[in-house]
C-alpha cells in the first residue's frame, strides 16, 4: 500500500508539473517596447502570416496561432486557450490583455505579437526577447500580456495576433496528460483488486 501511495504522489506531481502549471507572471508591452517593427498603413494595411517573416527578417514560415478582433471575432489553432479583453472604450481601445485560460498553450521559437490599428498601422513585437523598461524577458505561453497606450490620441487597437512557427498545440503537453491519466487509471485498478 505504501508503494502505491508513493507512486500516486509521483504521478500527481508529474501531472501537475507538466500538464497543468500556469505561470503567475505578466508581460507589459507598450509602443516603446523593443524589439519592435512598425508597419505603416501605407506600407501594408493588414499584415498576414505570410507577410510577417519578411517584415521581421525571419527565414521560415509563420502561422497565425491566435487572433482576437475588437468586435469579438476569434481565430487560430489556440483560440480556445486564450482570451483577450480590450479596455478604455469598447470600440476605440488603447489597451488590451491576452490571458491564458486552459488547454494547450503556445510554445516555440520564434513568436511574434501583432498589435494593429485600422488606420495608423501595426506594431510587431518579438515575444522571445521583449525589453520593456525592465531587463529582457521571454513569453512562456501562459504569461498574461498587457498591451498599454497604443494610439492614445488618434486610432485604436483593431485586433491582436500571435504568430509562430508551430501551427498546432504542443504534443508533448498532451502526451504527459495522457500518461498521467493512464497511470492514475492503473493505480485505481490495482487498489480495487
Amino acid at each position: 500500500m505504501k508503494k502505491i501511495k508513493i507512486l500516486m504522489t509521483i504521478l500527481c506531481v508529474t501531472f501537475v508539473t507538466f500538464g497543468m502549471v500556469a505561470s503567475a507572471s505578466a508581460l507589459t508591452i507598450t509602443p516603446d517596447t523593443l524589439p519592435q517593427w512598425i508597419v505603416s498603413h501605407s506600407d501594408n494595411s493588414n499584415p498576414q502570416a505570410a507577410d510577417i517573416p519578411g517584415i521581421v527578417g525571419y527565414g521560415g514560415t509563420l502561422f497565425e496561432l491566435y487572433k482576437q478582433d475588437v468586435d469579438g471575432g476569434e481565430s487560430g489553432s489556440f483560440a480556445s486557450s486564450y482570451e483577450t479583453t480590450f479596455y478604455n472604450t469598447p470600440t476605440d481601445p488603447e489597451d488590451a490583455t491576452i490571458s491564458y485560460g486552459s488547454g494547450p498553450y503556445i510554445t516555440g521559437d520564434p513568436l511574434y505579437l501583432l498589435v494593429k490599428d485600422g488606420i495608423q498601422g501595426s506594431y510587431i513585437f518579438d515575444l522571445h526577447s521583449v525589453s520593456p523598461p525592465t531587463p529582457s524577458v521571454s513569453w512562456d505561453g501562459t504569461d498574461t500580456i498587457y498591451m498599454e497606450n497604443f494610439w492614445p490620441n488618434q486610432g485604436a487597437i483593431s485586433h491582436v495576433s500571435i504568430y509562430g512557427s508551430t501551427s498546432v498545440p504542443e504534443p508533448v503537453t498532451l502526451l504527459f496528460l495522457g500518461f498521467g491519466l493512464v497511470g492514475l487509471a492503473g493505480i485505481r485498478r490495482r487498489i480495487k483488486k
